[in-house]
């Protein structure tokens, strides 16, 4: 089994067991824990709330676009950040790689993980829109 299905089969339990505790996906660890069942960002119509999979990262568009009238929206472009945010997880297990901050909509919030360039894991300490080398304070590294 590829690591592909792997995601998609641990994502399928996790949403089974908190529909059946009668509970919703609906904070960004939750969808990041699900993101094995969200599909790869493709070109065509995107609604605010969609969310999918693009370069290693869940990310989900918070201002609907159309990237076959605007090519210019895809992964690894500037006007990406502008239509789509990265979603960031709350345990280390659910820390995805760090994503420069755009806007008020996808800074670091406190008790946010994520993994830094040196692929060690930080909590943010306080609401940031820096990484560790621009503000240290802001982050703690995870002893693993």
């Amino acid at each position: 089994m590829n690591d592909k299905m792997l995601n998609a089969l641990s994502s399928a339990i996790f949403v089974s067991r908190i529909t059946l505790a009668g509970k919703t996906v609906d904070t960004d660890d939750k969808k990041i824990r699900a993101s094995g069942l969200y599909p790869e960002w493709s070109i065509g119509k995107h609604s605010a709330g969609d969310i999918y999979n693009a370069n290693g990262q869940t990310w989900e568009c918070y201002q609907a676009y159309d990237n076959s009238v605007y090519p210019d929206i895809c992964p690894d472009n500037s006007a990406w950040y502008t239509f789509n945010r990265p979603l960031h997880g709350t345990t280390p297990e659910t820390a995805r790689l760090f994503v420069p901050v755009q806007g008020s909509h996808d800074i670091y919030r406190n008790g946010e993980y994520m993994v830094w360039t040196d692929e060690k894991i930080y909590r943010c300490k306080a609401d940031t829109n820096f990484s560790p080398d621009e503000y240290a304070a802001a982050w703690e590294r995870i002893e693993e």
